[in-house]
Formats: C-alpha cells, structure tokens, sequence
C-alpha cells in the first residue's frame, strides 16, 4: 500500500506527461499498482496524528502551572512537592516538560494590563552617572515611583541603594503622593528580597516586609524569567535618562541637593503633566481620579529605621557605625541590630527595641565603651577538643659502637 506523498509523487509525474509505463520504471512500483492510484486517487489512504500516550505527569499540570504562577520553578522542589501529593514518576519527565515552559516565559510577548486606581505602584532603582566629590567619585543612583494607574511619578537621586535609603525614598513618596497604594511592585533588589526558600517560597527582608506591615502595603516581585516585565512595562529609569538627563546639558548641577532640586521642578513641570504614550491621557487628569483611591497616611510617624542600617554585632560585643566602634549589651554578639543616629546620638535596636546609646565618636576610629554592656561577659573556657601538639629537637643521629672483633668474625664466617 502505498503512502499519501507517494500517490502525490504519481500524481503531479502524470501530470508532467510521462506515461505509466515511464512512471513504473522511475519509481520503481509495478505498472498495476501505478495504475490502480492513478485512476482512483481518492483511494488515498489517509493517516490521522497518532493519540499521544498519557503521561504520568498529566493529572499534575494543572498544580504545576499554579506553582509556576506563583513563581515556584526548580525542578527538584516541585518534584518534592508532586511526590507529597502521590506522582509515581520520575524526575527527567518532569524535567523535560517545563524546560519548554522556561523558554516559553523568556519569549513570550509582554502582555499589558491595566490596575484599578490606587491598586499598585511600581519602584525601580537605576544607574544615573557618578558624583565626583573631594577627590572621590560616588555613583548616582535613581529611584523612580511610578503609580499604576495614572503614571504619576516621584524620583529622587542618591549615592547608595542601602535599605535606609530605599525605606526614606518610599515615605517621601508616600508624602508627595499623598497616601500609599495597596501594593507596590519590585525588581529582585538584595534590599528587598533575600532569595527562595527550600519550597521556592519568597524570602523577604525582615526589616523591608516590617516596613511594608507598617504602612499597609503588599509587597510583589516580578515574575521569574521576566525581569524587564512588571504588567505594564515602565521603566521610569530609562525615563529619566532620555528625558531629564538630556535636558541638563547646558545647566549642569553643582551638588547632590541641587540635582534633585531641578529634577523635582522637571518632574512637576513635565513628567508629571505630559500625555502618557500608552494610556493617550494626560497624567494630571488621571490622576485627579487616583489620588482618592490611596490609604491615607493617617498622620503616622515615620518608620523608626529610615535612618539606620543593619550591623552585625562583633565577637567583642562591639558594632562599627561612621568609622568609629560603639559598644553593645555581650547577651547580641553574632546577631544583626539596626544602628541609626538621631541628635547626635548613636541609636542601637534590637527589633523596636533600644538596647544601646551613645553619644557620636568626636573622630574616627574612636572606641566608644559604655561598661555596663560587658559586665557579667563569660571568659572563653579552653576547648575540650583542643589539639595535642608534639614537640620535637633535631640532634645527630646516634651511632650503635661495637667491637673491632665483630667485625673480623663477620668477615671470617662466625656467628654461623
């Protein structure tokens, strides 16, 4: 029986002319068989796709495209998790089915959406140039807030990303917006997100997510694979770069302070008042809708770590902050405490707790003691499993003497 393509080969060969005769002798098929397709083409057999068999994995994809939603993508978690739930098969065929799945993340085509009023704010930072102070260069870095629904933005310029100056940026944002939204959207940032557990849960930063419990928002990260998406593409960064960047050529800022002054005055002068390229609206008007949909500030007070950042207390009980080293309570050796200066004080805190202050070092590499930390600190105990040593003196090495009469029975044969 012959297949489909080649009843199409005999096919368009008669119709290019050649006999049967002619056909049966090219392709090699008996005459009779050339024939009988010939004249009944419809005869053709025709074969559907073959049923594909199932896969052990199939009653678990819809769980694994939840996990994948969710950001859940290592093969050997998900495995666990499929194992919990009674998969009998193996790892490679779970292995080769979401490697298409990864791919498919990294090309498919950004899909846009819009969020409702007040629902979500979008933060990136972004490298602006460097500044060029007392003979050191510091670089510039911007941080960009823009609102989902209105493109409203606030930006600011700093020499560092640390999180104290993530926290400061977002409550002056908050302040300029006027309220805060109910969720806010991030790259992967060290300051925010610290890594994936071992069920691929998001790890946040404690001090971030304590910040974002204390203004009432949700903290989101981007998808997997997709770093440059985030819904909407915004990119307030590249913003500021074509737009702002472009603009200062021939008035150059002089200072950090004199930077932000004139990007605030550009901010509110065009940024915030132009026609948005992807809503075909004008930012202000929009915005005169979203600024009701904001959680009101309520008069809190700032979050009491804007101004501080972490330290790790030394094996001496002692933290290092500006230069200088500030003592703390023995009992937090080895634990992370949040150090900020307020008044000329060093403030040390554990959580909200205050368990250290001290006046500021009057110069550096001071070493600032309050001696009621130490008092009551154990002495080091010698270790049990302390190493045995040898101790060793090189001398000569010692020669056995004997007899000359030895030797001569031994040359002799004696001793036999």
């Amino acid at each position: 029986m012959l297949r489909g393509r080649d009843v199409q080969e005999l096919t368009e060969l008669q119709r290019q002319g050649m006999s049967i005769q002619g056909i049966s002798k090219l392709t090699g098929w008996d005459r009779k068989t050339v024939r009988k397709y010939l004249l009944q083409p419809n005869a053709m057999p025709e074969y559907g796709p073959r049923r594909r068999p199932a896969s052990k994995l199939d009653p678990f994809k819809p769980y694994l495209e939840e996990r994948m939603r969710a950001g859940v993508w290592n093969a050997q978690v998900l495995l666990r998790e499929l194992r919990e739930r009674s998969y009998t098969g193996g790892y490679t065929i779970l292995k080769d089915w979401l490697h298409p799945q990864r791919s498919s993340a990294r090309a498919v085509a950004v899909r846009r959406f819009e969020t409702p009023p007040g629902k979500q704010a979008q933060v990136d930072w972004g490298h602006l140039g460097t500044l060029q102070c007392e003979d050191q260069e510091q670089k510039l870095w911007a941080f960009t807030f823009t609102m989902g629904y209105s493109r409203r933005l606030m930006a600011e310029v700093a020499v560092d990303q640390k999180i104290g100056t993530l926290l400061r940026m977002h409550e002056e944002a908050f302040r300029q917006m006027g309220g805060v939204p109910e969720e806010i959207l991030y790259d992967r940032m060290k300051t925010v997100w610290l890594g994936s557990d071992e069920r691929g849960e998001i790890v946040w930063h404690p001090v971030f997510l304590d910040f974002a419990r204390y203004w009432g928002f949700t903290p989101r990260l981007c998808r997997p694979y997709r770093a440059q998406t985030k819904g909407k593409v915004e990119s307030g960064v590249k913003y500021l770069r074509r737009n702002f960047l472009c603009g200062l050529q021939g008035r150059e800022p002089h200072s950090l302070a004199d930077m932000n002054a004139q990007l605030r005055e550009w901010i509110a002068a065009v940024a915030n008042q132009r026609v948005h390229g992807t809503t075909r609206e004008q930012v202000a008007v929009r915005w005169d809708v979203e600024q009701f949909s904001l959680q009101p500030l309520a008069g809190r007070p700032s979050y009491p770590y804007v101004d501080g950042e972490l330290r790790k207390v030394a094996r001496d009980a002692y933290i290092d902050w500006q230069g200088s080293r500030y003592s703390v309570p023995w009992q937090y050796v080895g634990k992370e405490v949040w150090v900020r200066e307020l008044a000329g004080e060093v403030d040390v805190l554990d959580g909200r707790a205050r368990i250290a202050v001290h006046p500021r070092a009057r110069r550096k590499h001071e070493v600032v003691t309050f001696p009621p930390h130490h008092h009551g600190i154990p002495l080091g105990a010698q270790r049990a499993d302390s190493k045995i040593l040898i101790q060793m003196r090189q001398s000569a090495p010692i020669v056995e003497r004997r007899s000359l009469l030895a030797y001569e029975s031994a040359a002799n044969g004696g001793g036999r």
